[in-house]
């Protein structure tokens, strides 16, 4: 009984081994060639990951597509920088210190908690990054700067137990000022030693009371006495947007002395 001899049945990607090469290089150079794509421009939006998987660095992308590379690679948003060169920094304090009267600097062990960038440590010697200031995240400075000059346009530094910082208040106080002032005690917040350090660097002075008009600073006792002896002390708060609805009817010397806190 005769058979017929059946050739074997070719495996798949059979063949000689340059027909290999010719089908699995092609195949390569384009996973080469997307790969490079990738990283230079970023995945094309139909195969992005998740912000999420972003995050923990999944994916070809640079690190700076994600969330917590913007945040690394990010340039601090400086006043007289950027889009913030018309911000000063004493403006965004003050800012701080009205919308966020509950927040501190230091309130996260040594740390302030800020939108967007975690926890921050705040060196009240060197410029801060405008972002501390608004904690919230809420960048419209245009808007903040307008309030707190409007609401506050007299802010006085002062500490609780402070004799000259006494005697500066009771000035202020005899007289009826529309707004009436902003008293901020630096004595007892727990960041008031960086409340100093940042006002002595804005400001130019490093003790209290350091009273401020729109943001500038006029001095302390002994200057907002002077000027209230020389009876430009009301010219001088109506120039800077306070309202003096009345006056003190009667002047009492004062013992003047050129030393503060």
């Amino acid at each position: 009984m005769s058979s017929k001899y059946h050739a074997p049945t070719a495996r798949p990607w059979a063949g000689s081994p340059y027909r290999r090469r010719r089908t699995f290089l092609p195949l390569v150079l384009l996973a080469l060639a997307g790969a490079l794509y990738v990283w230079l421009y970023g995945a094309p939006a139909f195969l992005s990951l998740s912000p999420s998987l972003k995050d923990i660095g999944f994916g070809f992308a640079p690190p700076s597509s994600s969330r917590a590379g913007r945040v690394a690679q990010a340039k601090p948003q400086l006043a007289g920088e950027g889009a913030h060169a018309d911000v000063r920094e004493i403006d965004a304090l003050l800012h701080f210190l009205v919308a966020h009267p509950e927040r501190r600097l230091d309130e996260d062990t040594g740390t302030i908690r800020v939108e967007g960038l975690g926890s921050v440590a705040v060196d009240g010697t060197q410029p801060v990054d405008l972002r501390v200031y608004a904690p919230d995240g809420d960048y419209d400075w245009a808007e903040h700067v307008k309030r707190v000059k409007e609401q506050y346009p007299l802010v006085v530094f002062s500490k609780t137990y402070c004799p000259y910082s006494i005697r500066a208040k009771a000035l202020l106080a005899s007289y009826t000022l529309v707004p009436a002032p902003k008293i901020v005690e630096i004595n007892v917040r727990s960041d008031g030693p960086q409340i100093q350090s940042i006002l002595a660097r804005l400001t130019g002075r490093s003790t209290v009371p350091n009273i401020l008009l729109q943001g500038t600073s006029i001095g302390g006792s002994d200057d907002v006495h002077r000027l209230h002896d020389e009876h430009t002390l009301v010219k001088t708060l109506e120039e800077g947007g306070v309202e003096v609805k009345g006056e003190p009817k009667t002047t009492q010397p004062q013992r003047r002395s050129y030393h503060n806190a």
